[in-house]
This record gives structure tokens, sequence and C-alpha cells, in this order.
């Protein structure tokens, strides 16, 4: 006789809800495609015929792992911002970077900052840990950046979430608004600034 294995109280307890629901879910359950994608942070223009060269020049190794630390694409883009390679991180996405910085640095029972309207995922990331969420409504349709600094000071944020620009308001702070959020954050807070529409 076999029996289900036991959850750990912490994912047991994560709600049902799933904080992003691909184009493609929605697409079947509409039984349609969608037109025009916006929602996901997609080029509707295509990929770069350079990108699409130097892809199919590596598949003959796509049997092969990957260097796991990226060695060749941090040198690259550590020269183009210059910044030290040390800095960079490369993963498979926002998710995985979130999820990674969550684990990094939140303990069960710690508490994590965002805005009201901000990507669910985060959330997901946080209580998946067994931490709490504290969110900030918007003020004038912005973030708001008083409110937040308020508020990682009044939980003791591990963690302060911001995307900048916003999604889904389409605001954007100044880089002055944003050098006064990372001054205002207590000690020890980390900011995570997302700037995954900045092209847009």
């Amino acid at each position: 006789m076999s029996t289900k294995p036991k959850l750990s109280r912490i994912v047991a307890a994560l709600p049902t809800d799933i904080p992003f629901i691909a184009p493609e879910v929605m697409e079947r359950r509409n039984g349609r495609e969608f037109r025009v994608r916006i929602g996901a942070n997609e080029s509707c223009f295509g990929m770069s015929p350079l990108a699409i060269a130097a892809m199919t020049s590596e598949l003959p190794r796509a049997s092969w792992y990957g260097d796991p630390e990226s060695s060749q694409l941090r040198a690259a883009i550590a020269e183009r911002l210059d910044i030290e390679m040390a800095n960079l991180s490369v993963a498979c996405g926002i998710d995985d970077l979130q999820s990674i910085a969550v684990r990094a640095f939140m303990d069960p029972g710690d508490v994590a900052v965002m805005s009201l309207g901000s990507y669910p995922t985060f959330a997901y990331h946080v209580t998946g840990v067994g931490g709490s969420i504290q969110t900030v409504p918007y003020r004038d349709d912005r973030n708001d950046v008083p409110a937040l600094i308020a508020a990682a000071h009044q939980t003791r944020a591990r963690l302060v979430f911001l995307a900048n620009p916003d999604n889904p308001s389409g605001s954007m702070l100044s880089p002055s608004e944003l050098e006064g959020l990372l001054a205002g954050l207590p000690a020890g807070t980390l900011l995570i600034l997302d700037e995954a529409y900045v092209e847009f």
C-alpha cells in the first residue's frame, strides 16, 4: 500500500492560485490565438538575424551541457557595461533570478516589500520560502517611494522589489528618485530592481 509523500509545511501552505498564467494556456482556454502578445515582455519583431546565426552555429553542440558559469556571456556583458564580471549572474529569466535572490537572502518569517500591483511571481517566491509580503499601494498611479521606504523600516524587510519602468502602471522613477530609495532603505535591506520593461 503506497501513500502520498507529505509536503513540507511551507509548500502545503502555499495558495493554489498560479501567479502567472502563460499566454499559451490562455489561448487554449479561449480556443484562439492572441493577435498581439504584449503582456509577457516579448519582442513582436522577432529575433535579430545575428542572434539566429550565432545560435545556429552552436547547434552541433546542443547535446552538451552549457558552461555553468556562463563565462563568455558574463565577460561580454561586463565589458559592455564596464563592470566587474564577478558582479553578474546569469539565469533562465526573471523568475529564476527572483527565486535565487529570495532563497539567498530570506529565511522563514522574513518580510519583503513591494508595490501592490507588482509582478505576482515575486510574492510567490517569498511565500515559497516561508516569508511574507507587505504591499504598498500606488500613489497617483505610480510607485510610492516614501511609503516603500517606510514599509521597509516598519517591517525590517530583507528585500524590496521594484519594477522600473513599472508594469502595470507604466510609470518610471527618475534616477534621483531611485537614489533616494536606495539611500532611505534600512541597512541590510536589498533592493531588487526589475528593469525588464526599460526597452519599451
